[in-house]
């Protein structure tokens, strides 16, 4: 297997761009401005049967914690892919799988 340098590739600066845009959507909560406002008017109208305050607060932690998960292993799997410089058919196959 042929070892890479890390170059400017476009998915790596894409990736890292889409990290951080989600990164700032998660700082802002997903734009969700009253997370209790939003329980009361989900129980108001009838979607939930409780006002369960610490079960939206678990989804929201859990969501960001996944989300940044995610994007960060899209970025490495990237990076990961472009270091391997395929001669064989068993380092293209696993290019393809990063």
């Amino acid at each position: 297997m042929s070892d890479r340098t890390e170059s400017k590739f476009e998915a790596i600066t894409y990736s890292v761009e889409l990290h951080d845009m989600l990164i700032e959507l998660m700082q802002r909560s997903f734009g969700v401005k009253d997370l209790d406002r939003l329980v009361r008017m989900k129980y108001a109208y009838g979607k939930d049967t409780t006002e369960d305050f610490s079960r939206y607060r678990y989804l929201m932690l859990n969501y960001k914690n996944r989300i940044d998960q995610l994007a960060s292993m899209l970025t490495s799997n990237i990076r990961a892919a472009n270091s391997i410089y395929p001669t064989t058919l068993h380092e293209y196959e696993q290019r393809r799988d990063y």
